[in-house]
């Protein structure tokens, strides 16, 4: 049986499972890891992705988004 988490975000509830993405999720700082749990539930409800592309891009705009704000 997965371990489940619910991580929240403002008022969005979603429970998560990352045991298939812990290797690329765990490799973030914690700001770009929340924000990439943000982007990976916003493109889950806004943009019906499913959870395994939604995690893998937000992974991705979770990185692209701590250089930007780190200069």
């Amino acid at each position: 049986m997965k371990k489940m988490n619910c991580l929240t975000t403002n008022t969005l509830f979603m429970d998560w499972t990352f045991e298939e993405f812990r290797t690329e999720i765990d490799v973030l700082n914690p700001l770009a890891r929340k924000k990439a749990i943000e982007f990976a539930k916003e493109l889950i409800e806004k943009e019906d992705f499913s959870k395994i592309e939604a995690i893998k891009k937000a992974v991705i705009m979770g990185k692209e988004w701590i250089y930007d704000l780190e200069g």
